[in-house]
């Protein structure tokens, strides 16, 4: 899993080394991870966003749920064993990671960050309506999409079924990506009269590629290996089950509850974390508590109001108290 939990230790390594360290001075990259980081002196960062991202969509993701995308700080691969388990939960971190390094890549390109890539200046296949016309900066998501491909991909094999695993998920990420664009365009036209409309292409906000990949998660297929001549190949456990399509995430195992803290596992379990007590969901004191019960807390919260705007210029506020009641496993 080298490619994924590279991504993650370069940014868990951003305190550890200095900020102009250089691609070449990490030791847990692969030779032709280092020379792809060191075609241009602000990838390292760039590939840093990316990662960040990940992770920080993720656990937005699922900061509902017993696995809440935990990470591991004195663990090298960030996300800990989970990224063994070969489950929905390791499917979702090789895809998020791939559509967060391709999404930092891209916008760094339309920002004018990296030398070797620009906009994108291909019009699409289909022409606009009468007055409408390609133009602008069209985020060239088919660059970013190509080094997360070469970056995160570099150490994965087909030869087996842990790899042909997390091949198809990455795909899944930068699939997503590529396919959530939408158009943007700015009115051009004498005293403003929109005569003209100039149209690119940018990317949906990452938040929706994250919810998209939940979605997936929750519908993701489980597979067994069928070993071929020269790959393993990933097969429906039944035919019954439907063919996943690029976009969709698939597995090998099942999951563990999480319940109980095994961090062998990747699991910190749910002692502690807050629940709501009357919801069915998975969010529930119910099903998050494992069956173990719940505790409920009275605390006072402070917040401001009855704020008054003072000339000039000043805002004068209350403190207001107000006991709440919350729920922990």
């Amino acid at each position: 899993y080298l490619g994924v939990a590279s991504s993650y230790q370069i940014l868990a390594d951003e305190v550890r080394y200095r900020s102009d360290t250089q691609c070449e001075e990490l030791p847990y990259l692969q030779p032709h991870q280092r020379a792809i980081c060191g075609d241009d002196e602000r990838l390292l960062d760039v590939i840093r966003e990316g990662a960040a991202m990940g992770i920080q969509e993720c656990q937005h993701q699922f900061q509902d749920r017993r696995w809440n995308c935990s990470t591991f700080s004195n663990d090298t691969s960030v996300f800990g064993p989970v990224l063994h388990t070969q489950s929905r939960e390791t499917a979702y971190i090789y895809a998020i990671s791939s559509a967060g390094i391709t999404y930092s890549v891209t916008s760094a390109c339309s920002k004018g960050e990296l030398t070797k890539c620009g906009c994108d200046k291909r019009a699409p296949r289909w022409q606009p309506a009468e007055g409408f016309e390609w133009g602008g900066c069209s985020d060239n998501v088919r660059y970013g999409a190509r080094f997360s491909k070469k970056f995160v991909d570099s150490d994965e094999t087909k030869r087996n079924e842990r790899g042909s695993m997390n091949l198809w998920n990455n795909g899944a990420g930068r699939k997503t990506v590529k396919e959530e664009m939408r158009i943007v365009c700015k009115c051009h036209g004498v005293s403003g009269d929109c005569s003209v409309q100039v149209c690119w292409r940018k990317m949906k906000p990452f938040r929706r590629i994250g919810s998209l990949l939940k979605n997936k998660f929750d519908g993701a297929s489980v597979h067994k290996p069928e070993q071929g001549n020269s790959r393993a190949r990933l097969k429906r456990i039944t035919n019954l089950h439907k063919r996943p399509t690029k976009k969709d995430l698939v597995y090998l195992r099942e999951s563990p509850d999480f319940c109980e803290h095994k961090p062998e596992q990747g699991s910190l379990g749910t002692r502690g974390r807050q629940c709501k007590k009357d919801s069915p969901g998975l969010d529930g004191c119910k099903l998050m508590c494992c069956g173990r019960g719940y505790q409920t807390l009275i605390e006072e919260e402070v917040h401001d109001c009855d704020c008054k705007f003072l000339w000039c210029c000043e805002v004068r506020c209350k403190q207001c108290r107000k006991l709440t009641e919350k729920h922990y496993c």
